[in-house]
């Protein structure tokens, strides 16, 4: 579906001839015309950018998309350690402690509760602090 070339003459100066001829190989271009005619599109692209939202440079997106692939597989990761982590833990407090399943329920039922009114932000000085503060601790009984 190649489009028909119009011929144009323009007229640039020696430094931007020398750029074109130095560039257009490195930017995988077959001749001179092809490159300059990527030139244009990317800057009448730019230029369009300020009435139209729409356009990014395929460099800016490859480069958001790199970001963003990197990012997530680095977050899955932390959270695949964090996930081991808890299993060793869970697995310690349930070696440890003698605990009904009515009490797991309540206590994950309270845990909810409590993480979802600090938005997620609970750390142990706040499970400390609730323990605490729970009917049946040594320091509510005071």
């Amino acid at each position: 579906m190649d489009q028909k070339h119009i011929k144009k003459t323009i007229y640039i100066r020696p430094d931007t001839e020398q750029a074109i001829e130095e560039l257009y190989r490195s930017d995988h271009c077959r001749t001179q015309s092809e490159f300059i005619e990527k030139c244009i599109n990317y800057y009448t692209g730019y230029i369009r950018a300020d009435r139209n939202m729409d356009f990014l440079s395929p460099t800016i997106m490859s480069s958001i998309r790199a970001a963003s692939d990197c990012n997530t597989t680095r977050i899955t990761r932390i959270l695949f350690k964090l996930a081991v982590e808890m299993a060793i833990s869970n697995n310690l407090i349930a070696a440890t402690v003698e605990f009904a399943p009515e009490q797991y329920n309540a206590l994950k039922r309270e845990c909810e509760r409590e993480v979802r009114r600090l938005n997620g932000d609970f750390s142990m000085d706040d499970a400390l602090r609730w323990q605490r503060k729970m009917p049946g601790s040594e320091e509510s009984d005071e």
